[in-house]
């Protein structure tokens, strides 16, 4: 038994070993790419999901120690290391993860701190209470401009979904999720309606493919997300405890969506939810800390 325990301890730590190298590998690549050039132009042309070797690949890394382990979410692999923490090689290894984690969000705090993007990210007291009916946006399908009135004033309420980017695979799950409470939200007279601030081709490709029912409105400025304090951040999206997370989703077998290469995106744009009454007065706020951070349908309608 002792053997057996020794055994599942030393593939513990050799598997978490493999993961902290290819993490240092990529940490180490991406300070060195950040200093060659200008940070903007190294986050536009070297942090991408294709790339294997940009920060974004410490998902996969990630997804690869679970099926090491044999399991499927972070949970279960730090309840895995921790029931074996006998073993000196595994706590050397645990030390090294712990440390890793550290080394890669102070990295991507100076990222946000050079780009003064936690700047831009306006305080919770300092959002809107009311969102004027007369904000100019564009219909993704028709390419009109439509103010907020149309969706106003009509005896209901209306949930705006500020969308982070096309290619975000957390806002589609969160769609998919309202949809499936349809039921509910037109019980509580909550009509959704999807936001973007990315071009009318980008919006079109992403409503063919994820055949979403909802409308869809596009602010190109950001009107709306600045009105609701919504800023971008790298440390809030690819930060070490998120990309652990992430990695679940590739562990269930689940793909990240891909942009089309004609389109620019942000993929550091946070977003949320806000609910507005038939005046555009702000009835639910909630605005993400990272793309993991969406309300449940039951959080939404209980504040109404």
């Amino acid at each position: 038994m002792a053997q057996g325990a020794n055994q599942a301890a030393v593939s513990c730590a050799k598997a978490l070993t493999a993961f902290v190298e290819n993490g240092k590998t990529l940490l180490d690549l991406a300070e060195k790419e950040s200093k060659e050039g200008s940070l903007q132009e190294f986050i536009r042309q070297k942090i991408h999901i294709e790339q294997k070797q940009s920060l974004l690949g410490l998902i996969e890394a990630a997804a690869a120690l679970y099926r090491s382990l044999s399991v499927k979410r972070k949970k279960d692999a730090e309840d895995l290391w921790r029931k074996n923490n006998h073993c000196e090689t595994l706590q050397g290894a645990v030390q090294d993860f712990e440390q890793l984690a550290v080394q890669w969000d102070s990295f991507l705090q100076r990222l946000d701190d050079e780009l003064q993007l936690s700047a831009k990210i306006l305080a919770g007291d300092h959002q809107s209470k009311c969102i004027s009916p007369e904000t100019p946006l564009i219909n993704a399908k028709t390419g009109e401009t439509v103010t907020l009135e149309k969706y106003l004033r009509k005896g209901k309420k209306i949930l705006l979904v500020l969308i982070r980017q096309f290619s975000c695979l957390l806002c589609r799950l969160h769609l998919k999720d309202l949809e499936k409470n349809q039921r509910s939200l037109d019980a509580h007279s909550v009509e959704v309606v999807v936001v973007s601030f990315g071009c009318q081709e980008g919006a079109l490709h992403w409503l063919q493919e994820t055949g979403c029912q909802y409308d869809m409105l596009l602010d190109p400025e950001r009107k709306i997300y600045t009105a609701f304090g919504l800023g971008a951040s790298l440390k809030k999206v690819l930060n070490f405890n998120n990309m652990l997370l992430y990695a679940e989703y590739v562990a269930d077998n689940m793909e990240f969506p891909r942009g089309l290469p004609s389109i620019q995106d942000d993929m550091f744009q946070l977003g949320g939810d806000f609910v507005l009454d038939e005046h555009g007065r702000v009835l639910f706020s909630h605005c993400c800390q990272s793309p993991i951070d969406r309300p449940s349908v039951e959080d939404i309608l209980s504040a109404q």
